[in-house]
């Protein structure tokens, strides 16, 4: 078998299909309102913690959905792979993002991964989905919800 087959089949074997949980994250107003400026994304319910406190439930500012989105980049560091010769892995994009409920800022916040399913990309590559869930401490459920690509290609 070539070492995507193996990947792939190692994948499949795993009786427990969590691959990784990160350490706890936490944006300050400072990190949310660079965010903003840069994304577009600067409404008052991330920038004005009065503004909020008058018309949202919130009791203050909130994270952008797109920086929590963006976050799971440097959270998949904490995914355990299984053993191979990989060459590269490249974001191949999401098939499913949701936004359940808003992480506020200065909340501490974390992911689960979760496989999902692999498909074979010729002899040396796989196409890869895990499940990732962002969680805020202390809320019930889920913040964000995507399913997400991983293209793995490897020497052979």
């Amino acid at each position: 078998m070539s070492d995507a087959q193996n990947f792939i089949a190692a994948l499949q074997a795993k009786t427990d299909p969590h691959m990784g949980m990160t350490d706890w994250y936490c944006y300050d107003q400072n990190g949310v309102s660079q965010h903003g400026a840069t994304s577009g994304d600067d409404g008052p319910v991330h920038n004005d913690a009065d503004w909020c406190k008058a018309n949202t439930p919130y009791g203050g500012t909130i994270v952008q959905g797109s920086l929590l989105l963006s976050t799971l980049t440097q959270m998949a560091k904490s995914l355990v792979w299984p053993e191979g010769e990989m060459l590269l892995r490249l974001n191949y994009g999401y098939d499913k993002v949701r936004i359940m409920q808003p992480v506020k800022t200065g909340q501490r916040f974390r992911a689960h991964f979760d496989f999902s399913d692999a498909v074979p990309k010729g002899d040396a590559a796989a196409l890869i989905k895990v499940k990732a869930t962002i969680e805020g401490e202390g809320d019930d459920g889920p913040a964000l919800m995507a399913e997400w690509l991983f293209y793995v290609q490897f020497s052979s």
